[in-house]
């Protein structure tokens, strides 16, 4: 058993991560901490401001022309990914916290920003999804932001399955398959979903100061790799209009990649175009995939939630 005065390593979405303080929102990584390094080192330290001759940037992120990478967000700190490419063994991330940020916002950006530039520095697939596992296969509610992606999976645990990713989801395509890893242990709702959902106040947990998405602990799935069997792509129907879901076939059902692939922009600036596309037909290839149509309703989502059982029993 781990001591108590000493985080555990985490799971983080197929990766070992290390950290010096706990994370909640992560699953410990399954067995001792002293046994192998691990992939992923976080550490508190200080991270430069700039990167020299950045090959993409935004007002938050940098990714510098050695595949390093910075990401600041004033109220919470500054994050510096390093050592991916040049040393692929272990990848460091190196925190230099705002003054008074809490852990919950730090967590926050660690989970998704930040989780992001590493898949993309490891060529792994980081889809802008969230996943749940039924009946031993993975269901990916994929799509933009705000689209109700955390909305359905937490619906979808209401009818017994169990939560493995919540935004950020991974698929690994290899050896003819694809298969769906875990990642986050909790789903990041608004509060009229949360309501609607009963989910009670001491359950509710925050996740930036001042935001009102909270995150709530949701029952997870066993640590290891699912079969992706259906993919739900969510896109805004028309106010009135009942939910739809349409099955469809082939590549040109993943499209835009923009909508499916997290921070796909910083992906192909460090050169991962053809591995996107090899990974993404693999899905196609082996996944059912629909597109569900629907309002930001809430008296529609359960109606979605049982769309896509009957979608997902039919894939079988």
């Amino acid at each position: 058993m781990t001591d108590a005065a000493h985080p555990p390593d985490y799971f983080f979405f197929g990766l070992r991560l290390r950290s010096p303080f706990f994370l909640p929102s992560l699953p410990a990584w399954p067995g001792p901490s002293s046994e192998d390094a691990p992939e992923i080192r976080l550490r508190l330290g200080d991270a430069p401001d700039s990167l020299p001759h950045p090959l993409w940037s935004s007002p938050f992120v940098q990714i510098g022309s050695d595949n390093n990478a910075v990401v600041e967000i004033a109220s919470v700190g500054r994050f510096w990914i390093y050592g991916t490419r040049l040393d692929p063994r272990e990848t460091q991330i190196v925190l230099q916290p705002a003054p008074g940020a809490q852990l919950f916002e730090i967590e926050t950006i660690l989970l998704g920003t930040v989780a992001g530039i590493v898949l993309h520095l490891r060529s792994m697939l980081p889809l802008h999804a969230s996943c749940v596992v039924l009946d031993g296969r993975a269901i990916a509610c994929c799509g933009p932001c705000a689209v109700g992606k955390s909305a359905l999976a937490a619906a979808l645990v209401r009818h017994g399955a169990l939560l493995l990713s919540d935004d950020l989801s991974v698929a690994d395509v290899s050896q003819g398959a694809v298969r769906a890893l875990p990642g986050t242990k909790q789903a990041r709702l608004w509060p009229d979903v949360m309501n609607r959902l009963e989910v009670p106040l001491e359950q509710r947990f925050p996740t930036r100061l001042g935001h009102p998405k909270h995150a709530v602990a949701l029952p997870t799935a066993e640590l290891r790799a699912w079969p992706l069997t259906l993919m739900v792509r969510i896109e805004a129907g028309t106010p009135g209009d009942e939910p739809i879901l349409i099955r469809r076939h082939g590549l040109p059902s993943l499209f835009p990649f923009s909508e499916l692939v997290f921070q796909r922009e910083i992906g192909r600036s460090l050169g991962n175009r053809a591995h996107e596309f090899r990974h993404l037909t693999g899905i196609a290839d082996h996944a059912a995939i629909f597109t569900l149509q629907r309002t930001r309703v809430l008296g529609d989502l359960e109606r979605c939630a049982e769309l896509i059982l009957s979608a997902f029993r039919g894939a079988a």
